[in-house]
């Protein structure tokens, strides 16, 4: 199972993330395309185009960042100008259906892969229902889910490992899109996942990762009155989730 890590421009400068990378080379990255061109092609740079994916976006737009019809439209042709330029092999769709309907996301589907040439990773949220889960397995190899990250209840859970299952029996890849549960991982038929706690805990909540037994053992800093070096402990935890990688990469 692929295991990508997401968001590595964030936390570090270029020289410590530079550093890093030396010390434990990344296997997978998942940057999106709304940090901005430059940071896209200096994550792709680390891992090569095969084992790059190129995220639309969407779920900044998703949670809070505001856009209207004509900048969206204007967006996508960005981002179809910059998967072009740069031969981007895996890319995912703009699905942002909780802002401007399915119709229009399929749309804009349509439109991107008639630009490319090929197809793009469809993203289904659980408002698609079921039988769409099935047709995307009909028509794509590559497929993903999101609104794992806030917006699926612990209940549901069963009903996205039944869909990821039924998808690797069709002969499907499936992408978990912030999919960071690593004691479960093993228990999901997923190809690959995407996560960007790593970074996020650390920037936000100071939390140190440890790669230990097969999954990634998360913990409080006790600071004692001392002041945190977030940089350093962001490139602490990029390097255990590298770990982590590499050991998911013997995981069917």
């Amino acid at each position: 199972m692929r295991v990508f890590l997401a968001s590595t421009g964030s936390g570090m400068s270029k020289e410590l993330r530079d550093k890093t990378v030396k010390i434990c080379r990344p296997r997978y990255i998942l940057e999106t395309f709304f940090n901005g061109e430059k940071s896209c092609l200096e994550a792709m740079s680390i891992v090569g185009n095969d084992n790059f994916l190129l995220d639309s976006g969407a779920f900044s737009y998703m949670n809070g960042a505001k856009v209207t019809l004509s900048q969206m439209d204007s967006y996508i042709d960005k981002y179809i100008k910059f998967i072009i330029n740069y031969k981007i092999k895996h890319y995912f769709e703009i699905d942002v259906d909780n802002i401007f309907g399915l119709d229009r996301v399929e749309f804009w589907r349509n439109k991107m892969e008639s630009a490319i040439g090929y197809q793009c990773i469809p993203v289904w949220h659980k408002g698609r229902g079921v039988e769409y889960w099935k047709r995307m397995c009909k028509k794509y190899s590559y497929i993903a889910i999101g609104g794992l990250v806030f917006h699926v209840k612990k209940q549901e859970y069963e009903l996205i490992r039944r869909l990821v299952e039924y998808a690797y029996y069709c002969g499907v890849k499936v992408h978990g899109l912030g999919f960071t549960k690593t004691r479960e991982l093993k228990n999901y038929k997923f190809y690959s996942v995407d996560s960007a706690s790593w970074v996020v805990s650390a920037t936000r909540g100071q939390q140190i990762h440890f790669f230990k037994n097969g999954y990634m053992k998360t913990r409080q800093l006790e600071k004692k009155g001392h002041k945190v070096d977030l940089p350093k402990l962001v490139a602490h935890n990029m390097i255990e989730w590298t770990k982590f990688q590499k050991y998911m990469d013997g995981v069917n």
